[in-house]
């Protein structure tokens, strides 16, 4: 029994030299178990966050994360209106849009002969492609094409002197736009009616839409008719052109200016009016009166300390006048005003006007009275203390001739 027991002893001792790499194999192999079982379950969560994203691995994913914020939406240029079914600009390149845009003009003009500016004004429209659309005594209206419009617009304001000048440019693309859409709308319906109407088969039905039909068709007119005209108000801009002349037997509309020198009012009455001194007056004993030489063949008929008047036997005016120089006003200041009062309210289409030397400055023009073309000069001389206006004016062939002697009777005023 010991030798059994000793033999036992000796065997166990051989198994337990041999269990240390075996215990190794073991613990690795518990190791192993161990990763298997953490890799089991991060295989079942990896498939649990593939079954919820769509992917089956992390690597893809991760691709696809990456390759996400590339991704952006349509453009909204390309989008489409659900109304119009037309593409929608974007905002911020609204500029880009082509407006739509009706032009129109107005200029009122000092002519010397009004038929002959109306002639002109003919012809530049239909130069440009236009056409005369209404004429009266004092008033003409044009059609020019959009394009043309400016241009033409510039040269009938080089017929004469402008007065009042405006243009209007009225925005209507909005308009268009709801007016096309309301005829796309009206015409798609007139098909979705006459559709019906084609497999109607009750005589109650057929009628309710053939007239819904007549009242389709009545709109989708309409909207045509109003598109119609709005584009040709596009195509062909209009140009109104008032006349500030005197036609026969009218007087003047032109508006006076408003100004405290009544004197700068009258100038042009005698021209426009024909207001002259009615009586005759020569100056009296120790009087002062005004210095200076008409011109040959004239006669001073009135005369007073600050007013002379002379005409010649045929058909010319004569009137100087001495004014207070208010807070010693310099030449520029007359001749500008003068000139201003004699466009504005006496409707002189100013041809000429220049200095005549340091202290004197010449307005010339002419002016359409009862059919006749008149010539008008002024004159203005200052001094510190007094303004000397010297105006002529007579038939224009007569005015013409005696234009160079005018100007050196003007320019021996108060020598």
């Amino acid at each position: 029994m010991r030798v059994l027991l000793v033999l036992a002893l000796l065997l166990l001792g051989v198994a337990c030299k041999t269990t240390p790499g075996a215990d190794a194999n073991a613990a690795g192999a518990s190791r192993s178990g161990r990763a298997a079982v953490a890799y089991g379950a991060g295989a079942e969560f990896d498939d649990a966050g593939a079954g919820m994203g769509g992917a089956s691995d992390h690597a893809p994913r991760m691709a696809r994360l990456a390759a996400a914020p590339t991704e952006k939406a349509a453009p909204l240029a390309s989008q489409t209106s659900p109304i119009a079914g037309e593409a929608v600009a974007d905002p911020s390149s609204a500029a880009s849009i082509r407006r739509e845009v009706i032009y129109s003009g107005y200029l009122r003009i000092v002519v010397a002969a009004v038929e002959e500016a109306r002639r002109a004004v003919q012809e530049l429209a239909e130069q440009a492609g236009g056409w005369l659309q209404e004429s009266s005594a004092r008033t003409i209206r044009i059609r020019v094409p959009a394009d043309r419009f400016e241009a033409t617009l510039e040269a009938i304001a080089g017929l004469g002197e402008v007065v009042d000048r405006s243009v209007t440019a009225t925005d209507v693309t909005e308009a268009i736009l709801d007016l096309d859409i309301r005829l796309e709308n009206a015409r798609k319906t007139r098909n979705r009616l006459l559709a019906h109407l084609a497999v109607s088969r009750k005589i109650s039905d057929t009628l309710k839409i053939e007239a819904e039909v007549s009242r389709v068709s009545e709109t989708i007119e309409q909207l045509e008719g109003k598109l119609r005209f709005m584009r040709s108000q596009i195509a062909m801009s209009s140009i109104h052109v008032d006349w500030s002349a005197a036609m026969a037997s009218q007087p003047t509309t032109a508006p006076v200016l408003a100004l405290p020198f009544l004197w700068i009012q009258d100038l042009g009455d005698g021209l426009v009016a024909g207001q002259v001194e009615p009586t005759t007056r020569a100056p009296r004993l120790l009087e002062s009166k005004l210095r200076f030489e008409p011109p040959q063949d004239f006669i001073r008929y009135y005369a007073s300390p600050d007013r002379v008047e002379a005409l010649s036997a045929d058909g010319l005016h004569l009137k100087v006048r001495r004014q207070s120089n208010h807070d010693r006003g310099a030449l520029a200041f007359w001749k500008d005003l003068a000139r201003e009062s004699l466009v504005r309210s006496r409707a002189v289409a100013v041809g000429d006007e220049r200095a005549l030397g340091d202290d004197l400055a010449m307005i010339a023009g002419t002016r359409e009275v009862g059919g006749q073309t008149l010539g008008y000069l002024l004159v203005l001389k200052r001094t510190n203390e007094h303004v000397y206006s010297f105006e002529a004016w007579g038939p224009k062939a007569v005015f013409d001739a005696h234009r160079e002697a005018l100007e050196t009777s003007a320019r021996s005023l108060e020598r």
